[in-house]
Order: structure tokens, then sequence, then C-alpha cells
């Protein structure tokens, strides 16, 4: 059995590497979730709207038009926005759910046994499953407070231009005397958690965590659900054709984190609804007289204005972000337990 210590380590490698790498997407797929692409037509806008007095054609996201308004409009500083709090968060929960998964999987089957594709039977282990969805609760009480920085600072100034008439003028007002003069309301994901706090105290970074707890559980149970059924298989088909063993491991973390993202989806399309609502001005507060933006909140509105398939908005750049991330989450976590393993054997 491996170290703990060595799994707490590898996780938090690969919970850098990963986040690094795939974070450009999760930008554009926060865009898509909440109906924005940083410019005119928010949220719940129909096709056609009426500003400044003229009508204008608002073209709901998809995927090469946010990616393409993203990177003309806010370069790669903008693709990056925001990635301080990701970070912080994945390698703190990498640490926590690839140790407590192992552990568990160990507990609930016994050893490292092999299950799925390319043993003797390929049914489904349930076991293993369930030790995947058993570190849900515990990733969503780690993550809740991330995610929710890190929508608000994706999405501050979009909120700030749809609440400006879609208009970004450098001559508005900030919202207190030491906010940037932009439009936007945060420096920072240290400003931004400061300033939240200020306004809400702390009840406001666990906004979102019941439906994020639930999606927590349902990711992780298909996502090592996924790799350990296939991990073993794919390793033995590309060890027969001479194929690198990172190569089968990034294939299968590949597969799961696509999988278990499409899986997904509608929860966070959920979750990003109630965490990427402007917190601004006292939204939170303020929405209570009319109805604040909670699970129910956020399921009608995405339901009335986008429909059944807006559950699965960003779709394509997570999957293709889950691919690569978990991938090379996957590969990054047995390189770096390798590392460790082989550092000791030759001490």
């Amino acid at each position: 059995m491996r170290k703990a210590s060595d799994e707490v380590v590898a996780g938090a490698w690969a919970g850098l590497v990963g986040t690094v790498l795939g974070y450009p997407l999760d930008v554009v797929k926060s865009r898509m979730q909440t109906g924005n692409m940083g410019g005119v037509g928010g949220f719940g806008k129909a096709k056609h709207g009426k500003f400044n007095g003229r009508h204008n054609t608002v073209h709901r996201p998809t995927f090469i038009r946010t990616f393409s308004h993203l990177a003309k409009q806010q370069g790669l500083a903008g693709m990056y926005k925001g990635l301080g709090p990701p970070v912080c968060m994945m390698m703190m929960m990498n640490s926590v759910n690839f140790t407590v998964f192992n552990r568990l999987k160990d507990k609930f089957v016994g050893g490292n046994h092999p299950v799925g594709f390319g043993t003797n039977t390929s049914a489904i282990n349930w076991r293993v499953v369930a030790a995947g969805a058993a570190v849900g609760p515990l990733c969503a009480a780690i993550g809740t407070p991330f995610e929710l920085v890190k929508l608000q600072l994706q999405l501050d100034g979009v909120n700030a231009t749809k609440n400006n008439g879609g208009q970004n003028n450098s001559n508005t007002k900030p919202l207190n005397a030491h906010a940037p003069r932009n439009g936007q309301n945060y420096r920072g994901a240290l400003d931004a958690a400061k300033k939240l706090y200020k306004s809400y105290g702390p009840r406001v970074f666990y906004l979102g965590f019941g439906v994020n707890a639930a999606r927590e559980m349902l990711f992780n149970a298909m996502f090592f659900g996924t790799y350990e059924h296939v991990q073993f298989g794919l390793r033995n088909e590309y060890e027969k054709r001479g194929v690198n063993e990172s190569t089968a491991i990034a294939c299968a973390g590949g597969l799961a984190g696509a999988f278990a993202w499409w899986g997904s989806l509608p929860l966070d399309c959920v979750k990003s609804g109630i965490q990427g609502q402007d917190l601004r001005n006292g939204g939170w507060d303020e929405l209570r007289k009319t109805g604040k933006v909670g699970i129910r909140e956020s399921y009608k509105k995405v339901l009335k204005t986008r429909g059944v398939f807006g559950f699965f908005s960003g779709a394509a750049p997570s999957v293709v972000r889950s691919f690569l991330v978990s991938g090379s989450r996957f590969v990054a976590f047995a390189g770096a337990i390798k590392v460790m393993e082989d550092g000791r054997n030759v001490a």
C-alpha cells in the first residue's frame, strides 16, 4: 500500500498541473452556463432585445463565440482571471480526494485489486463507485468557498457591463473608492473574498453548498469509478502494442473526466446560476424581497430561458477541458508517486 503522505503530495501536484492547463476552458464554461459572453445580453435574455432605444440581436453563447469573444476582449489575462482560488482549491481537494478514495477503496474492495475492463469480469464494482461518491461531501466542504470566489471573479466584468446597460464606461463611479475603475469591483481573489465577507459574513462562502455536494458525489462516483474500471485493461492493451504506460493512464483519466463532467453538468449549471449571481451591491439580501436565487430559482430560470438542453450549457468546453485536465491529473499523480518511491529506494 502506498504511503498516505505520498498521495497527499502527489494529489496537490496533480491539482496544480490540471488546473493551470484547463483553466481557460473553465472560464468559457462559466460564461456559457450563466449566459454571459462578456457583452450585451446576459442570462435569460431573449434572442432579440432592446438596448438604448435600438433593437439589437443578442446571440446566445456558444463555445466558439464565447471563446472568441473572451480572447478578443480580454486576451490571455482574461482567460486566467480568477486562477488563484481554483489552484488553491484543486491542490487541497486533490490532496484529499485521491488519498481518501484510495483508502476507502482499499477498505471497501480489499487490497489493490483491478476491476472492470481487462479482468475476469466486466461487471461494475459498486463498492468502488461508492468509495468515489463518499469523497463528494468532503470535496464540497473544501471547494464551495473557492468556487464562489472564482465565479464572482470570472463574471465580475460581465455583471458590471450588464448592469451598466452593456457599456463598460471607465467614467462610471466604482462601488467604493478602492475599486478598479474599469467597471469591475474586484482586484483579485483576496479582494473579492474580503468584500464578500464584509457584505454578507462567512455564510456567503457556502452559497450553493447543497447542490455542490450533490454534484461532487455524482462527479466523483463517475470519475473514480470510470477510471478504476478502464485503466487496468487499457494499460494491458497499450503494453501489448508497445505504447508508454503514461499514455494509457492519460486516456483512462481523460475518459473518466469527460464522462463525469458530462453526467454532472446539469447540477454544475444550477450551481453556477446560484454562485454566479451578482453579489456586488447587496444582491443576495436585496433579492430576498423579490425571490433569492437558490436551487429552485436557478433550475427554473435555466429551464424557462434555455429549455432542457440549457442544463448542458458549456458541455463542449467542459468535456474537452475534462479530458485534458483529468488525463494530465492522473499522469501527474502517478508520476509524482513514482518519483517519491524511487527516491526512497535509491536512498
